[in-house]
């Protein structure tokens, strides 16, 4: 365990991050990441309550969160997203492609054994994909 500890702080220091600890149950010392983690759990529990999904799908939720904000523009990266500045794109000029956070949906039936199959699926949207598209 102290070797793993010890591998992860060379490993920060070689990547220039400066290792600071900070006490248990004093969410003051790290204020910033606090009101980071405040904000997200927030959203993610107005967005649970709105579409009325279960608990155990929290984690979606809060993925789902998170895409969201990392694509807002923010005055403190001069009217750019964290998105734009960590991978150095713009974002898309739209956001038509995004649905409603537990809203009733359609996946296609791929596998069509009849002609008279199901050609869809009634589906919750749960977020969007982390995978690339067709994948």
């Amino acid at each position: 365990m102290a070797q793993n500890v010890f591998l992860f702080a060379v490993f920060l220091k070689n990547k220039g991050i400066e290792l600071q600890n900070s006490c248990i149950h004093t969410p003051q010392q790290n204020g910033v990441v606090e009101q980071t983690h405040w904000h997200i759990l927030n959203v993610a529990r107005s967005l649970m309550f709105q579409s009325n999904v279960p608990l155990e799908f929290w984690g979606k939720c809060v993925l789902t969160v998170v895409y969201l904000i990392n694509r807002i523009l923010t005055l403190l990266l001069s009217n750019k997203s964290p998105f734009e500045v960590l991978y150095n794109c713009p974002p898309p000029p739209s956001f038509a492609y995004l649905r409603v956070f537990g809203c009733e949906c359609y996946t296609t039936n791929v596998h069509l054994k009849q002609k008279f199959d199901p050609r869809a699926f009634i589906c919750v949207f749960m977020g969007v994909s982390t995978w690339p598209k067709g994948v």
